[in-house]
């Protein structure tokens, strides 16, 4: 359940790195521009005190007409996956995959990925997987991305959030998973210790 409504706001300006790193910390640039996989950064940072799960089921949605332009493609509807990264029971990042009605189609196994890491998943599939640019954006606390991310985090309600967002295409079909870093996580690695702290 939302703890807040969703209203309906301009959609968010997503840009390339190089054009909005300047306005993000130093400490949350290095997430931000992070090449690999959270799943493996976060786990670094926290170890066994990492926790990854689904929040909900899939649940059904309509694929904005800036999605559907974004993504190439004129579906009306998708699934939406949301899951969190913790660590001691804090929310450090929120994701939200959106798999349009025709990705499912053609590939019905991601329906039953459950807690598995979407992006393990992909690797491991047989069909031939690319990655395009990543994109970038500060989102407004009023804007629906980030009313989801902060759900479950108060004191983060009230701030703009910094998310990035990137387009998979398995087997040409396209795949959009959006990451939304929220305060936890710098708290988080302040409190690493330069042993464990990810370089």
């Amino acid at each position: 359940m939302r703890a807040r409504a969703r209203p309906t706001v301009p959609p968010a300006q997503w840009e390339a790195l190089e054009r909005v790193e300047q306005h993000a910390s130093s400490a949350l640039r290095s997430w931000l521009a992070e090449p690999g996989l959270l799943t493996t950064r976060i786990r670094a940072l926290c170890g066994d005190r990492m926790r990854f799960r689904m929040l909900g089921p899939l649940r059904s949605s309509r694929l904005s007409d800036e999605l559907q332009a974004r993504l190439g493609l004129h579906d009306q509807r998708c699934l939406l996956r949301e899951i969190e990264f913790c660590c001691d029971g804090e929310r450090l990042v929120y994701a939200q995959t959106v798999l349009p009605e025709s990705t499912l189609q053609r590939y019905p196994w991601l329906r039953e990925l459950g807690d598995s890491p979407l992006g393990e998943s992909l690797r491991q599939a047989s069909e031939p997987l690319e990655r395009e640019p990543l994109e970038y954006a500060a989102l407004p606390p009023d804007s629906a991305l980030a009313i989801a991310a902060s759900d479950a985090t108060p004191d983060a309600q009230q701030e703009t959030l910094w998310a990035r967002r990137g387009v998979y295409r398995l087997g040409a079909r396209p795949i959009l998973v959006q990451e939304v870093f929220l305060p936890a996580l710098l708290r988080a690695q302040e409190r690493a210790t330069p042993i464990d702290r990810p370089r």
